[in-house]
């Protein structure tokens, strides 16, 4: 018993046309809010007194490059949404290894920031799964 044709590319739409720039749109947009917690972090983590190692104390700031790392890995992911290709799961997952590297960074001296850092995480792994469903 097989399925008529018409069912079938009506599904192939959903699946390819239909959903990939809602979704696209939702995942992108929720990268750029990862930035933007990320320069949260950033700030606060300065004003209560307790950098992120990657910023380092106030004093003795990081070399800018390092403060780019955080802002680079999330940068990555959105780019690797708007253009989604058969590695992009791979790009994000990697994206997420490197936010829970950085927040390791952090749990000696700043706990509270190594906290945020892995929701972070947390928030691009569920950014992952959405992304998913942009894929080609």
């Amino acid at each position: 018993m097989g399925y008529p044709t018409t069912l079938l590319t009506t599904l192939r739409a959903v699946n390819t046309v239909v959903a990939s720039r809602p979704w696209r749109a939702l995942a992108s947009a929720s990268w750029v809010g990862i930035l933007l917690c990320q320069v949260a972090v950033a700030v606060s983590s300065r004003n209560i007194g307790k950098s992120a190692w990657w910023l380092g104390p106030e004093s003795n700031p990081q070399f800018p490059l390092v403060w780019a790392l955080p802002f680079a890995i999330t940068i990555a992911g959105l780019i690797a949404t708007q253009r989604p290709r058969k590695y992009t799961l791979f790009i994000h997952l990697g994206c997420v290894a490197a936010f829970v590297g950085v927040a390791i960074g952090d749990l000696a001296d700043a706990p509270g920031v190594a906290l945020l850092e892995f929701v972070l995480a947390g928030i691009a792994l569920l950014v992952t799964f959405v992304s998913l469903a942009a894929r080609p």
